[in-house]
């Protein structure tokens, strides 16, 4: 039997989580790199804070937004959408990829020195390797390829 619904919703729904994630993306990336501008990692640095947790601490803030996003996604989902699948798994599933959105956030900040371009050039990135996705859904792409493809959140 064809579904026209499953179809359009296999088609829109990784574009609306992509939307979700990226006010966090923006913000944080444009916080992390305003702090390293502002010098104040290093003045924590001189006062003896260790790396540890300096980064356990912005993991802890991502991760309470992450939550947020993913329970407002997840009740969204959850409201005559996704009536078949189990709720534990769609809520694992989206507050995962926000976690491994987080990798990406700590990843792409090292790159840049100026904030309001970091937020920018990183949600750029960051909507440019979801593309990558639709570059390789073809039958004719090879494993490999897919492989490699995979580490992107």
């Amino acid at each position: 039997m064809y579904d026209t619904f499953q179809n359009y919703l296999a088609s829109l729904l990784p574009i609306f989580v992509l939307f979700a994630y990226i006010p966090p993306v923006y913000n944080s990336v444009f916080r992390l790199v305003k702090e390293k501008e502002s010098g104040a990692k290093e003045s924590m640095r001189m006062m003896g804070m260790t790396d540890l947790p300096y980064w356990f601490s912005w993991w802890m803030h991502f991760t309470l937004i992450n939550t947020a996003v993913t329970f407002c996604s997840w009740g969204i989902m959850m409201i005559n959408i996704n009536n078949y699948s189990n709720p534990v798994y769609l809520f694992l599933f989206f507050w995962l990829y926000g976690e491994a959105i987080f990798g990406q956030i700590v990843f792409l900040q090292a790159f840049f020195s100026n904030s309001k371009y970091a937020g920018i050039v990183s949600t750029i990135v960051y909507f440019g390797t979801s593309l990558v996705n639709n570059a390789l859904d073809s039958d004719d792409v090879s494993r490999a390829a897919k492989v490699i493809a995979s580490i992107l959140p």
